[in-house]
């Protein structure tokens, strides 16, 4: 496995336990994220909850698999995200493209509707996932430095972490309404 496949792996792995987290760290988290997919019409209204719990079950899945250190369980973890990632693509854009408002329950709690951004970031996230099955399935590069593949996982878990906050830090750059006092 090449330096790269570990970047990707630290980013996924990261990516999909804070969204396990987010949606099952807190009281009510696991509802709201529920009651989040009623508006996107995905599924009918009885299986809602069912469709949350097996969702979450795969992203932790998928995270887990993403965390072992075994090229089997890489491959997998790699491919079960790339369709992960692909589903809720598209799932969004179909939302966006009907106009629906939703608030993201991504990785928990946020005041942001899912819109383009959340889009291209799943587009983007499932297109890193493939290449680095690709790469898994290619098989070894040479043997990487273990000092140097964990700081590689590392630096792809810190993006990952940033990954999931990144409306927070748009946000910041965002032009502030003035007030209006009297």
């Amino acid at each position: 496995m090449n330096y790269f496949a570990y970047g990707v792996r630290g980013l996924l792995t990261a990516v999909f336990l804070i969204a396990v987290a987010g949606k099952t760290g807190r009281a009510g988290a696991f509802s709201a994220f529920a009651d989040s997919l009623r508006p996107l019409a995905v599924v009918p209204g009885p299986a809602v909850r069912a469709v949350a719990l097996a969702t979450v079950a795969a992203e932790a899945a998928v995270g887990l698999a993403l965390a072992l250190p075994y090229t089997a369980t890489t491959l997998a973890g790699l491919l079960g995200a790339t369709a992960l990632l692909a589903v809720f693509a598209v799932v969004i854009a179909r939302s966006v493209g009907r106009g629906t408002t939703v608030r993201c329950r991504c990785f928990g709690r946020s005041t942001v509707p899912l819109g383009r951004p959340h889009v291209v970031r799943n587009g983007l996230l499932a297109c890193l996932a493939g290449v680095g099955a690709a790469v898994v399935a290619a098989g070894p590069a040479g043997a990487p430095n273990p000092g140097m593949a964990a700081v590689v996982w590392c630096a792809g878990a810190v993006a990952g972490g940033l990954v999931t906050v990144l409306e927070d830090l748009v946000g910041l750059f965002r032009p502030v309404e003035p007030s209006v006092t009297e």
